[in-house]
């Protein structure tokens, strides 16, 4: 007998803008993370749940025995009455990548998620068992209904616009370290199963020093249903300036499902940022859309910052544009969107 797919059941993937009931976080544990920069990280995080707190519900994973002192320092950053603490204890602060996938029904009254696979980007680091299981024990402590897959898929590697289209990369979900060798077509009927999608709209390449290998959340965005938000690099010498290139034209060529060209905006990316002679994939794309606002992460670099902040008000022109610092976060290879999960709202 045919299992009965999400897509059959009339579930789809939202968009981020479209209105959401909480935004998930996870609170790092472990001393390793950062370096010497971890209390700073922690003091940042800190200040994120609280902005985030402003504009609808923060949920945090966050272990009991880390709890208390987590409150105190909420308190005394601000109001922090919207955020709600759950106790489990991960491995790692991406929840964008092993948090639950939510779908929205048909008539959006209700949730439904999709666990995938979590390994880690390709294994890449051998701390992930907490991180993969996480997706399942949040739809038990929400009492949701959850389809776990078999397949590996990062909720970083996909951009919906919540109209059937998805935006990807072939460095990332075609690489043979999520899923072995696989082809379009396999990711495609995998993905339009799981997620209710009808497209994927391919990107080839990522950003140098990106962990994950290439992420769509650095690259590429929807900004509404028929417009692509897109990373630039203005000269032939950065070294991201080949890859982006040929995401751009191919930008130009997608198409919406009614046939139109997308309205397409470029966003530079920051000044190079290096650790021991290291490129960081440092990006002004890996922004967070909350209800009523966007929070946009910035390094420590006026002119271009200032002009993200811009760009952003313009696609955006509806929300505030909140700029945070992540010249600290940046250092364990991601932003706001890698550290975050939104949970669409249902109607009522």
């Amino acid at each position: 007998m045919t299992q009965v797919t999400l897509k059959e059941l009339g579930y789809r993937l939202p968009a981020e803008w479209e209105p959401q009931e909480a935004v998930w976080f996870a609170w790092p544990t472990r001393a390793d993370l950062w370096g010497e920069r971890n209390a700073r990280v922690k003091e940042q995080l800190v200040q994120l749940y609280v902005l985030a707190a402003r504009f609808q519900t923060v949920r945090v994973l966050c272990p009991k025995s880390a709890q208390a002192g987590l409150v105190e320092k909420m308190e005394a950053a601000g109001d922090c009455s919207r955020v709600e603490l759950f106790d489990y204890e991960t491995d790692d602060v991406w929840c964008r990548d092993y948090g639950p996938l939510f779908l929205l029904s048909e008539d959006g009254s209700e949730v439904c998620i999709a666990d995938w696979q979590y390994n880690a980007w390709g294994n890449k680091f051998p701390l992930q068992s907490k991180d993969n299981a996480a997706s399942e024990w949040i739809a038990d402590a929400l009492d949701l209904p959850s389809v776990a897959f078999d397949w590996v898929l990062e909720g970083g590697a996909i951009e919906s616009n919540g109209m059937g289209q998805l935006l990807s990369t072939e460095v990332v979900l075609l690489n043979p370290n999520r899923n072995g060798k696989v082809t379009k077509h396999t990711v495609r009927n995998e993905l339009e199963a799981g997620l209710g999608i009808d497209e994927i709209l391919w990107l080839e390449d990522g950003l140098v020093g990106d962990d994950t290998d290439g992420h769509i959340d650095n690259l590429a965005r929807f900004y509404k249903h028929d417009g692509i938000l897109y990373a630039e690099a203005s000269w032939p010498e950065d070294p991201n300036y080949e890859a982006l290139t040929e995401n751009t034209q191919r930008i130009q060529n997608f198409r919406t499902a009614k046939g139109r060209a997308y309205s397409s905006v470029p966003m530079p990316l920051p000044k190079a940022i290096e650790v021991d002679g290291e490129p960081l994939a440092a990006s002004y794309m890996n922004y967070l859309v909350l209800n009523g606002a966007v929070l946009v992460p910035t390094y420590g670099q006026p002119d271009r910052d200032d002009e993200a902040l811009e760009i952003l008000a313009g696609c955006f022109p509806d929300r505030e544009i909140v700029g945070f610092d992540c010249q600290d976060i940046i250092h364990e290879g991601g932003a706001i969107h890698c550290m975050s999960q939104h949970q669409p709202a249902v109607k009522m």
